[in-house]
Parts: structure tokens; C-alpha cells; sequence
């Protein structure tokens, strides 16, 4: 189950309830004069595992606290600075306080939103990035690929990327990238059931080389073959980095 709690000005109200029913979750409705669920909050998460409820400064002032005494776990956004005077926000802090709302702010919610969906299997999320850049702020693993030959010194494969088959193959053909490949991927396999049992239903892996194009992306793609092979979670290979959110926006 997954359950998200937004706290938030009024004014951003309808927006947030538009882009959490775009996201796949349900809205819980609410007890306005009391601050209370209108019932059972586990019957409801077992109707619905995908829940968002917002606390605006005019509905369920005490939500939040609410839910601390009853220790259900929820995931905390904060957009804008609501100022109501009978609000008690949570004692903890919220993952992401969003000063507003513009196409940035909305895309990143979403983002987080698919992030904290339920989900029967992990889904991994693997993508690409180059070293001379530096390193993918949104990452939960990082592998370093720089340790193989480049394809790009070898005529025929320096325009190519990893995921053309010849590059691909000869990237793959190098002891060192079966040694890495084969070592990764039993630690993160074994480990799925323990990020699953901390609500985590997206991992991100984020594979790079000096440029991110051949060898890391060669390796990205062996890897998402293999984690949707297992059958124990699903993969995708991202043609872009995750969002992020810079500090200084949010």
C-alpha cells in the first residue's frame, strides 16, 4: 500500500488533485469540520493501495498528526507555505517541500508520485550518464564502467552507441564486464525484499563511462535484460536521467 499525505495552500488545491488522479492515485475523501478520514483508514488503503489524501489550510487541519499517533507510515509532500491557524502539520519533516507550483514542480511530483506507487515487483530504472559531467543526483546505485576498453578508439564504433549490437557484443565480450555484471546483479536481486519492505518500489541504477555512451550504456542494457529475465522484478533502460529537482528550486 502506499499512502501520501500533501500539505498544502489552498490556492493549489485543484491542481494537486488533478495531477494525483493523473498519477493513478485515489483521493481520500475527509471528515472537513472534524480532520478525520470519513472511515477506516486500513480498509481503505486495502480498497485502494494507491491513496492520496491533502490537507489544505481550510480542510483536516490535524490530519497529519493524526496519522502520527496511529503510526501508519505515509509519505510527506509540503507545497507552498500553508498558513491556516487551527493547521497542525506533522512533527516529521516532509520529503520534499515545494515552494509552488509551475511545469518543473508539477513534473518532479509526478515523478515522485510514480516513485511511490504500490507495485508487486520492484521496477528498476537504469540510465546513463558520463563521469566528465559528474555524477546523477537522482541515484540509488551508481557502477563505474570506465575500468573497460572503449569502443570508441575502434574505427566503425566510435559513432555508435551501446546499445547498437556490435558495440554492445564487444563490450560484453570483456572478462571485466561479465565480472561486473555477475556481481551486481545477485546483491541487488537479494536485496529487493528489504527495499520492499521500506515502501521502495523504484531503484534507480545509474551506469556510467567517461562520455555515457558506449560502455555504460552497453552495460545498462545487458543489466535490464537480465533483471526482467528473473522474473523477480521489471527493468527499463531510461533514455534520459530522472528529474532532480535543484535544492535552490525547492
Amino acid at each position: 500500500m502506499s499512502l501520501v499525505l500533501i500539505l498544502t495552500e489552498e490556492r493549489f488545491r485543484e491542481q494537486l488533485e488533478e495531477l494525483t488522479l493523473e498519477a493513478g492515485f485515489a483521493l481520500g475523501e475527509v471528515d472537513a469540520t472534524g480532520g478525520s478520514l470519513d472511515s477506516d483508514l486500513s480498509g481503505k488503503l486495502a480498497a485502494t493501495p494507491d491513496l492520496a489524501l491533502l490537507v489544505s489550510e481550510r480542510l483536516n487541519p490535524t490530519l497529519g498528526r493524526e496519522l502520527d499517533d496511529l503510526q501508519v507510515r505515509y509519505w510527506l509532500v509540503q507545497v507552498g507555505n500553508p498558513q491556516g491557524a487551527a493547521l497542525k502539520p506533522p512533527i516529521r519533516q516532509p520529503h520534499r517541500h515545494l515552494l509552488g507550483l509551475d511545469r518543473s514542480t508539477k513534473a518532479y511530483l509526478s515523478q515522485l508520485l510514480d516513485d511511490w506507487k504500490d507495485r508487486e515487483m520492484v521496477r528498476v530504472d537504469c540510465f546513463t550518464f558520463g563521469f566528465r559531467d559528474g555524477l546523477p543526483e537522482e541515484s540509488d546505485w551508481v557502477l563505474d564502467t570506465r575500468f573497460l576498453d572503449s569502443p570508441y578508439w575502434i574505427p566503425g564504433m566510435r559513432e555508435r552507441t551501446g546499445r547498437d549490437e556490435m558495440v554492445r557484443r564487444h563490450v560484453m565480450a570483456q572478462p571485466g564486464a561479465q565480472r561486473l555484471v555477475e556481481g551486481f546483479l545477485p546483491m541487488l536481486l537479494d536485496l529487493l525484499d528489504l527495499y520492499q519492505a521500506q515502501r521502495r518500489s523504484v531503484l534507480r541504477v545509474a551506469v556510467g563511462c567517461t562520455g555515457g555512451k558506449h560502455r555504460s550504456v552497453a552495460i545498462a542494457s545487458e543489466i535490464v535484460d537480465r533483471v526482467n529475465s528473473s522474473g523477480r522484478a521489471t527493468a527499463r533502460h531510461l533514455d534520459q536521467p530522472p528529474l532532480h529537482l535543484p535544492q535552490a528550486l525547492d
